[in-house]
């Protein structure tokens, strides 16, 4: 198997598995920092939601969230509140429609999505840039 191979099934996989990785604190002890989470498209009626640990679209923040349905807002437009499992205050600002959940969390892989975290910042970019072609272009060159 050459690296093309394994670049292929990185991304297929990526593809056909949707995933996202936890990032702040808002879920412990369910979920930590560096969890990746594997998500399944939500189902109907509106009420197989509530109690379940969902990832939406917050339109305020412009990115993505993982917390617990506790409640169903409107049930005509099918919109949620949600709230982090740590989070001591209220559920989340905004209503969340049925069309901004992304996914329901069904399988949870401890402390897998750290390196995708470890890329937000320059300084991990840069080591794992160097780690590559210090340590992994070699070994598949001297594996040839």
């Amino acid at each position: 198997m050459n690296i093309g191979h394994i670049l292929i099934m990185i991304l297929a996989v990526s593809v056909i598995i949707p995933w996202a990785v936890v990032s702040s604190y808002s879920m412990e002890p369910t979920l930590e920092v560096g969890d990746l989470v594997i998500i399944t498209p939500p189902s109907k009626p509106c009420s197989s939601l509530l109690g379940h640990v969902a990832i939406y679209y917050s339109p305020l923040y412009n990115d993505y969230i993982v917390h617990r349905a506790i409640a169903i807002s409107n049930t005509q437009e099918c919109t949620y509140t949600f709230k982090g499992d740590a989070n001591p205050g209220g559920a989340d600002p905004l209503s969340v429609p049925y069309g901004n959940v992304a996914g329901v969390v069904v399988f949870v892989i401890p402390q897998l999505g750290f390196l995708s975290l470890s890329y937000r910042s320059f300084t991990a970019a840069l080591y794992t840039l160097g780690l590559v072609i210090l340590v992994v272009i070699p070994a598949y060159l001297l594996d040839k």
